[in-house]
Parts: structure tokens; C-alpha cells; sequence
């Protein structure tokens, strides 16, 4: 099987009204446990590179290369994804490696240039057969920034910046934060219906880690398509390293238990997302 586009992803998602996890990246224990998962929930996945990973932890075109290899055998659709693209030469070198899909996340910038620049990486990856994830909104960080409605996503702008930019997938703000939530956090679901109703592309939640079980299943019922998850495997890591690295005698049986520590995350959230769907 080759990599699935984000766009065939999107389309899974709708026909089977089920919110489908992109999972991040950090070595090879965590592709190989976002795989394994994939393979045993019979479930889509998005392999996720942020490319500030990319750029400062490892190779893109080596963990491209991995993920590609691991999806030639996947009995289900399976993407590699360009997370958080900032920079035009950052997807530029994903394109290369041939990620297929990726996003660029100029939501820090004002409205009239992240559509400028939106548009313009959208040409680009199409010509590549690369479907594009904008970002409209700012999500920010818990414990770093304060939310307030004026920085969430409006439904308004959220149709013209579609419409102008040509994504196949938009970020919305509704509420959501990356990082560690103090709390869980109060997501804007009418917001989320309204946009739903205005844009045909498929809607991404990001800050996914943290989020109430509920939560999810009413964000993927009012049109959420695809759900970011990292820190949710950061923690589960950083707490078996904390425990129980001392009572390994070979660093390699403990990445074969780290990489399970993974998988369950990974397969926790997978069955989550799907529970709301359809046959």
C-alpha cells in the first residue's frame, strides 16, 4: 500500500463518522508502536513529523523512509504528515521526502498573509499531488497562553480563508490547547457546527491530549475529521522512563517495553475516536 493523502483520510472519516488520530512522532519505537496500533485496531492513522522535529531531532527523509516501508505492509490507509509546517522551506523539504500531506501553520501571522502564504503552499502541494492543512485561529499553549473567544476561529473568516486558500483540511481554534491542560478544557461546539456548516473541508482539532472522552466524541459529531495527539504519549513515556529504567539490565528490552507504552496510548485514542462511527 502507498501513503494515503490526507484528503482519502477526510474521506474515511466522513463515510464512517469517526474521528481519525494523527499520533507524533519521536523515534523509531514510537513509528513502530503508531503502526502496530493501526494494524490492530484495523483503524486509519496519520503518521505526524512536526518540522521542528524534522529540523532539529532527525532526518525527514529517514523517518519518511521508515514509515513508508511500515505502510507497503498496513492493511489500512495510513498518511505521513507534515505537523505544524512554519516555514516555506520547512514543507519544501517535506515534499521532497515525500510526505503526503502537509500543513503550514500561519495562524501567528495576521489574516491577509496567512492566506497569502496559505495559497501559495497550497499550489505548490497540489502540483505534488500533496493535500494542505491550513491553521485559522490561535490555539497557543496551556499554561503559557490565555484563551479568549477573540482568538478563537470565526466562522465567517473560516469560509473565506477556505474558500481563498484552496485547503484541503483546516485547524480550528475552539477552545483547544497544545500541551499539558491544567484542567479539562471547555470546548466551543457551537462554534464547531457553525463552521461545519460554512466549509467543506475536513476540520482538525489539534491540543487533542487532555480533552474529556465526551468531549471528543461530540467534536467528531459536529464535524471534526482528524484529532492530533502527542503529549498524551510524552507523559505515558516520561513516567515509565521515570519508574522503571532502573530495572532494565538491557537498554533494548526497555525500548521493546517503551514502544508497548505507546501503542496503548495509541490505541486508547484510536478506539475512542471510533466509537462514534457509523457501519
Amino acid at each position: 500500500m502507498n501513503p494515503a493523502t490526507l484528503t482519502e483520510i477526510i474521506d474515511y472519516s466522513r463515510r464512517h463518522t469517526l474521528g481519525i488520530g494523527m499520533f507524533n512522532i519521536v523515534n523509531m519505537e514510537f513509528a513502530r508502536a503508531i503502526f502496530d496500533a493501526s494494524q490492530e485496531t484495523g483503524l486509519p492513522v496519520i503518521f505526524g513529523i512536526p518540522e521542528r522535529f524534522m529540523l532539529h531531532y532527525y532526518s525527514p527523509d529517514c523517518m519518511a523512509l521508515v514509515c513508508k516501508e511500515m505502510i507497503k505492509h498496513s492493511k489500512v490507509p495510513a498518511a505521513i504528515h507534515l505537523d505544524h509546517g512554519k516555514t516555506f522551506d520547512g514543507v519544501m523539504i517535506a515534499l521532497r521526502a515525500g510526505f503526503s500531506s502537509v500543513m503550514f501553520d500561519g495562524s501567528s501571522l495576521d489574516y491577509e498573509e496567512n492566506v497569502k502564504q496559505t495559497a501559495e503552499i497550497v499550489k505548490i502541494a497540489h502540483a505534488f499531488g500533496v493535500a494542505v492543512e491550513g491553521e485559522l485561529g490561535y490555539v497557543g499553549r496551556a499554561g503559557t497562553d490565555e484563551l479568549t473567544p477573540d482568538s478563537f476561529t470565526r466562522p465567517d473568516q473560516a469560509a473565506d480563508f477556505v474558500r481563498r486558500t484552496g485547503v484541503d483540511a483546516l485547524a480550528v481554534a475552539i477552545g483547544n490547547q497544545h500541551g499539558q491542560y491544567k484542567g479539562i478544557p471547555k470546548l466551543d461546539f457551537e462554534r464547531l457546527k457553525v463552521i461545519r456548516g460554512t466549509v467543506e473541508c475536513g476540520l482538525v482539532l489539534h491540543g487533542g491530549s487532555g480533552i474529556g472522552n465526551e468531549d471528543f466524541k461530540e467534536a467528531i459529531r459536529c464535524g471534526i475529521n482528524k484529532i492530533n495527539i502527542y503529549t498524551a504519549m510524552d507523559l505515558a513515556v516520561k513516567d515509565f522512563t521515570r519508574n522503571s529504567f532502573a530495572d532494565y539490565a538491557s537498554y533494548l528490552d526497555y525500548t521493546k517495553d517503551l514502544t508497548k507504552i505507546v501503542r496503548e496510548v495509541v490505541i486508547e485514542h484510536m478506539k475512542l475516536f471510533a466509537s462514534v462511527r457509523s457501519n
